[in-house]
């Protein structure tokens, strides 16, 4: 009994200890990227040579926001941290992680207005990120404090991630940045326009479903629910540390299960449960009271809905004959640009690629223009956005430019011209026009006020461009004429979080949430004039013409956006002045009690020293220690575990134990990705044991010792460009195995077994004592067609892998192996019938080709298996083995049902299979003579066939947010009649 909770114990350190090594493709530079650094008093700022003045930026704004983040949050400055400044990735988007302890910040601004609001980019990210920081140092206390001594920094993060839910790390973080800041998410509308009309439209969920999202009904991320609910329980208990103290508590103990909800039990007096349903009430009488009075506007739908399964019909654009072109996405629809005639009516789509979603379309004529990331082969820290077009009436797609940093696209009328935001590798943002055929840049305007520009688009009469502009005072709207480059203020810098501006002769329609929900404006440019357009419930939003007297735009619905039209009647608009006051402002308490409301207004222009920073000095970095978990669930293992913070160099010493052997061995693993290929070594020295079963009255094992190490070069790139994933591995290795202290407990060193007392079996499988050299090379190909939420398998694909392993040099032993393995994907062939009901029904067939030498000889070594067996039998031994398998997989139900906070299971799906096999090869046996043996062999060519079904649950357990795919498989061996019931763990989604 103390065996095995010593064993749980370890797993369950394990488990939360994830030390992911093999296979690891780590997000790193190129090679010739030149690294220097800045040190403050509580952070090592690195950055790439040439981004010295945003270093230094942001350098002043974490040391100016140090010390007051930490006021609700543990009053403790966490110890210096790293902060990596990523400029080559397009994508906008940061993030703190320990394992190594770092944060890195995407330094590319996003486009979409609603997402930054009118905070400039890099002072947004520093906010929020570091908030994560204090909340990392909030964690090291009680237990957790002396896991992560005891363990490192994986186990104290697991542990945190373990005790509190992920809603309340960044609901915190982005309350955080609501509450300090002029703007915020907090304070934007269409941040929680879903889960506000969700609320108001009778679709209140229970806390399990809001935490842990769902396949049937559209849920808002962690980040709405986090923030309301944080907001909520500060304004509720007039506590400002009534966070600190939940997560103190939960933090001490968090290897007890439902922690979190405990502590909030200690500290508020009721149950997690209990406090998320006083804030659904708080909210829905609050958004309630909201809209109470509110007479929404008139308008006409344009799209037909054939479900309420939640899509939007986003940014619509109208083409030269009167068709509508949207951005389609939702629950069951991967992003895709579809067109409709004025009645609805679906004429054409086209998928689109790695959607860079900056808020917005542009067109003229029938092309669409639009931004997509593209990304770099090799290096996964280095992306590009770049604008493609598709002309509806050729059906041409094709990428404008290549390998640029453009976001936010704008046609001109006629067609010739485009206007962009170009972020460079110094962080400054350009006006840029392009030629709209070739991409070639026709002007650039220079940006000496250093400031931000986003969505812009040309003017109606193409003379000139207009689009928001983000300094540190805020947001305004500007137009600049094209030849003169002169700029011309239309609405003046504030901290209204204007969006999408449209600019006809007569006015400049917009978007804002002047009110407090995002509607449609117009200034009349001639008056200066300012109206309200529409009166939503929910938000409206995206306005373009569709003609002269008609505004087509996006009205929110309970079941997404849809496309609807009004009759522009300027004599029935709101003056601003008029307008009545819906703003909500549910920070306001939050933002007194952190006494900082503009906290980003005084940060100071200290010059710090910059020094050259050296990935060799720094490439070990040892941050774990004990046991951790790894895919082989037959192995208990544990270890010292290194990565440097620019994530090059990766290293490992441990021990790992085998539960089905009963035997153990030391290990060292090495990876260093700052290279063009990888380069893994492996070393590994422990004791191995087989044990064949009773054989001829005697227990047969096998015993060796066993040491061997595997070098390997590979070369990972990510080829994807359009509407499929599609990635290509090459790799080469060489190996070496050396098998001594060989011992069968029956017949010595041998690997002969006697089954009669004249006649033995060869174990082709065991090695006995010798040196093995081998090569290995090995070529991977996927390409996937991109997948929505709902999707189980990709709809089309294929993937090719194909392994090579034999030996070499002066090696004891002769081995050899080449194998085969390939997978197609296809729609279900009952989307013809119903494309609506059988949506995400996917046939895919796989097949498998394997051969090995395998003969009698005494040097003979034999590789492993390395495909798939078919389903019910047991990995057979064949020199030549072929498989096909056919699979039809489908969704069952989407049930929602949660078994108190124990089990919630979100969907039920099926996959019924045929598996044929054909293995080729033979048996040997040896018969004893006294001078010499004879050899015999039978065939070993079998065929196996079988059918069957699996039946899976998708489902969470104790409010984790990890989704396991577990269910039971029934196959019936066609060729042996015999029927086989399996439990089987499909996958553990983290």
């Amino acid at each position: 009994m103390t065996k095995l909770k010593c064993l749980l114990l370890f797993a369950f350190f394990a488990a939360i200890n994830q030390c992911v090594f093999a296979q690891e493709v780590l997000s790193n530079n190129p090679t010739s990227t030149k690294w220097k650094q800045i040190k403050t008093p509580g952070f090592k700022i690195i950055f790439p040579e040439g981004f010295e003045q945003s270093a230094n930026e942001v350098a002043n704004t974490l040391e100016h926001i140090r010390e007051p983040e930490t006021n609700t949050m543990g009053k403790k400055n966490p110890k210096r941290i790293s902060i990596i400044l990523q400029r080559n990735n397009a994508v906008s988007n940061g993030f703190v992680t320990l394992g190594p302890r770092r944060s890195e910040f995407y330094t590319m601004p996003p486009q979409d207005y609603n997402f930054a609001g009118t905070n400039k980019w890099l002072s947004l990210l520093a906010v929020h990120e570091y908030r994560h920081i204090v909340q990392f140092q909030r964690s090291k206390t009680g237990l957790n404090k002396a896991f992560s001594i005891l363990f490192g920094e994986n186990t104290q993060a697991g542990m945190a991630f373990a005790a509190a839910p992920r809603w309340f790390w960044e609901g915190d973080a982005t309350l955080m940045e609501t509450a300090v800041t002029s703007s915020g998410r907090g304070r934007i509308p269409s941040f929680d326009r879903v889960f506000r009309t969700n609320l108001l439209s009778g679709k209140r969920f229970n806390y399990n479903k809001q935490h842990l999202q769902s396949f049937k009904d559209y849920i808002p991320d962690h980040y709405k629910l986090g923030y309301y609910f944080t907001a909520h329980l500060r304004k509720r208990t007039k506590n400002p540390e009534i966070w600190n103290d939940i997560a103190k508590s939960a933090f001490n103990t968090p290897i007890i299960p439902f922690t979190f909800s405990n502590a909030m039990k200690k500290h508020t007096g009721i149950y997690l449960v209990e406090n998320f349903n006083m804030m659904m009430d708080d909210l829905e009488n609050t958004w309630s009271e909201q809209i109470a009075d509110l007479q929404p506007s008139s308008y006409e739908t344009i799209n037909k809905r054939g479900n309420d399964v939640f899509t939007e019909y986003a940014f619509p654009q109208t083409l030269e004959d009167g068709s509508i072109v949207i951005y389609k996405t939702g629950l069951g629809d991967v992003g895709q640009l579809v067109r409709y005639d004025s009645e609805g009516n679906q004429i054409d789509r086209v998928v689109t690629g790695v959607n860079n979603n900056t808020g917005m379309l542009t067109s003229t004529q029938y092309k669409v223009y639009w931004n997509e990331y593209e990304f770099d082969p090799r290096w996964r820290a280095k992306s590009y956005s770049v604008i493609k077009s598709y002309d509806f009436a050729t059906g041409d797609l094709k990428r404008i430019t290549k390998k640029t940093r453009y976001s936010g696209a704008g046609i001109s009328p006629d067609g010739y011209r485009l206007v962009t935001i170009e972020n460079d590798l110094e962080n400054k943002n350009n006006i840029v026009i392009l030629d709209a055929i070739s991409g070639n840049v026709i002007k650039k305007f220079s940006n000496d006020t250093d400031a931000q520009y986003g969505m812009p688009s040309y003017s109606a009469d193409g003379e000139s461009v207009v689009m928001i502009k983000i300094t540190e005072t805020g947001k305004s709207v500007i137009s600049i004429n094209v030849e003169t480059g002169a700029e011309t203020t239309l609405i003046e810098e504030s901290n209204e979080n204007i969006g999408y501006p449209v600019l006809t002769d007569q006015y400049l329609f917009y978007n804002s949430p002047f009110n407090g929900i995002d509607n449609i404006y117009a200034l009349e440019l001639t008056t200066k004039n300012r109206f309200q357009i529409t009166k939503s419930k929910f938000g409206a939003y995206n306005p373009n013409l569709l003609d002269d007297k008609t505004l087509v735009y996006n009205e929110h619905t309970p079941n997404g956006l849809d496309i609807v039209k009004a009759e522009l009647a300027p004599g029935s608009w709101t003056p601003l002045e008029n307008v009545v006051d819906r703003n909500v402002r549910y920070y306001e308490e939050i933002v007194e009690q952190e006494g900082h409301a503009d906290l980003l207004s005084g940060v100071p222009d200290k010059q710090y020293e910059t020094k050259n920073y050296s990935k060799l000095g720094h490439a070990v970095n040892i941050h774990s220690w004990g046991p951790f978990a790894s895919t082989d669930v037959n192995n208990i293992q544990a270890g010292i575990y290194s990565q440097d913070v620019l994530s090059t160099t990766k290293m490992s010493v441990g021990y790992a134990y085998d539960v089905e052997e009963e035997t153990g061995y030391a290990s060292a693993k090495f990876s260093y990705q700052g290279l063009y290929p990888i380069f893994d070594l492996e070393i590994q020295k422990g004791n191995r044991t087989s044990n064949e079963g009773v054989i001829n009255g005697d227990e047969l094992i096998f015993d060796w010792k066993e040491e061997g190490a595997l070098g390997e070069l590979t070369v990972p790139l990510l080829l994807t460009r359009s509407k499929y994933n599609r990635q290509l591995n090459f790799s080469a290795g060489v190996g070496y195995t050396d098998v001594y202290d060989f011992e069968n407990s029956v017949l010595g060193s041998s690997r002969l077994a006697p089954i009669s007392d004249t006649l033995a079996f060869f174990f082709r499988d065991i090695q006995s004592n010798g040196k093995l050299f081998y090569n290995k090379l090995g070529l991977t190909f996927n390409n996937f067609f991109k997948r929505n939420s709902r999707d189980i398998l990709s709809q089309w694909g294929q993937s090719v892998a194909l392994e090579s392993y034999k030996s070499a040099y002066d090696s004891d032993f002769e081995g050899s192996l080449f194998a085969l393995r390939m997978a197609v994907y296809f729609p279900s062939p009952l989307q013809l019938i119903s494309k609506n009901v059988f949506k995400h029904h996917v046939l895919n067939f796989r097949y498998g080709y394997q051969n090995r030498l395998g003969d009698l000889s005494s040097n003979l070594y034999y590789f492993r298996n390395r495909i798939n067996k078919p389903r019910g039998y047991s990995y057979p031994l064949h020199d030549e083995f072929a498989s096909f398998s056919a699979n039809y997989t489908f969704p069952l139900i989407y049930p929602d049902i949660a078994l108190g906070p124990f089990l919630n299971i979100q969907r039920i799906r099926a996959n019924a299979f045929m598996d044929f096999g054909r293995g080729i090869g033979k048996n040997y046996f040896v018969e004893y003579q006294e001078n010499d043996p004879l050899v015999y062999f039978n065939s070993n060519t079998e065929d196996y066939q079988s059918i069957g079904v699996e039946v899976l649950v998708d489902f969470n357990v104790l409010r984790f947010p990890t989704m396991i795919s577990t269910g039971i498989r029934y196959s019936y061996l066609t060729t042996t009649n015999e029927t086989n019931l399996e439990f089987v763990v499909i996958d553990v989604s983290f």
